[in-house]
């Protein structure tokens, strides 16, 4: 698999979050559907160490929106390097961000909206590839707290020589000025705890079109070479979505739903998975999406008033939590680099 391809499925991914302006979504009842729960939302009770920013203060006027990027240090506290859970804490004004690690460039908190890969759209694509890790992705215009945790002995790794790269994406939805200012906490278990090392994975499923005034449904079914175990997944539609859904594929359990979303909404859009889904139980997967289509117009795959249909989560073994770039007709796999790789 070429890296061009992988390439444009994580410019698939971070855009995820940039579709038409929302009300903000508040931490209330969270994800629920087929097997998946809200994830916990507290640090782990062995957890050890870990590490944290928070973005400088930005105001926005009403209806501004601003795409800033900004470069942390990662200095992680304690002794362990795998994380189990994050939390983000923001008011009003957050669209979404992504937060990712890359090799170090530099020293101290500095602004990179300039750089050349500082963009909201397509910068995280070259972090993962190079070895970094995806640390945080949220919910679009969410307002409070969101959790992702994963289950006991299931982390990610970070690791040294490395620095946070924070891509935001403020929008303000009120009619007054906002001041925004998002925090990001990590925490850390012992490595002898992790029984499972986790790595980021995304599907896309691309190339559709919404005829106006209409609800229209597109799936696709992709084959599996690897098998791979999903504790953490978080469905992206825009405005028009009703409906998300992901099932088996041959084997036992063939045509059955581990996950059934229904759709746009001011809840929490993270699941957890616990036991996680073993999709070593099918042949493979059917994921898609429903919108239903308001406008006196066409709707494509974009931003603005266009749609998306994007599933991305954490998984293992890491080598073979594959992500996959699709339309319905044929389904294009991609496995992760290796998380120990330098």
């Amino acid at each position: 698999m070429s890296s061009r391809t992988i390439t444009i499925l994580f410019a698939l991914l971070v855009l995820a979050g940039c579709g038409e302006s929302a009300a903000p979504k508040s931490n209330g009842a969270g994800a629920a559907g087929a097997g998946g729960k809200l994830p916990e939302q507290s640090a782990p009770e062995n957890a050890v160490g870990g590490f944290s920013i928070q973005l400088p203060e930005t105001t926005l006027a009403p209806g501004e929106e601003l795409e800033p990027c900004w470069i942390f240090p990662l200095e992680v506290q304690g002794p362990s390097h795998f994380v189990a859970a994050a939390q983000l804490i923001t008011g009003e004004g957050l669209h979404h961000g992504n937060i990712t690690t890359r090799k170090k460039t530099g020293e101290g908190i500095r602004d990179c909206t300039n750089d050349p890969n500082g963009s909201i759209a397509g910068g995280e694509a070259d972090d993962i590839l190079s070895g970094g890790a995806v640390l945080f992705g949220s919910s679009t215009q969410l307002v409070g707290s969101e959790w992702h945790r994963f289950p006991d002995g299931k982390a990610y790794r970070v690791k040294d020589g490395y620095e946070i790269v924070a891509r935001m994406h403020y929008l303000n939805t009120t009619s007054q000025p906002v001041t925004v200012s998002p925090q990001y906490h990590w925490y850390t278990i012992p490595e002898a705890d992790v029984v499972d090392e986790l790595a980021p994975f995304a599907w896309a499923l691309t190339d559709f079109e919404i005829p106006p005034k209409s609800e229209h449904t597109i799936s696709t079914e992709c084959w599996l070479y690897e098998q791979m175990k999903i504790v953490d997944a978080m469905p992206h539609m825009h405005a028009l979505g009703d409906r998300f859904t992901v099932s088996y594929v041959g084997g036992s359990r063939d045509g059955e739903a581990f996950l059934d979303d229904r759709g746009f909404d001011e809840a929490s859009d993270i699941y957890s998975f616990d036991p996680a889904v073993d999709l070593g139980q099918g042949d493979g997967v059917r994921f898609g999406c429903t919108w239903k289509n308001t406008y006196d117009k066409f709707i494509h795959e974009g931003i603005g008033d266009n749609e998306m249909c994007i599933l991305f989560g954490y998984a293992y073994p890491a080598t073979q939590a594959f992500s996959a770039v699709a339309t319905e007709q044929k389904c294009i796999p991609v496995l992760p680099p290796p998380p120990d790789a330098p």
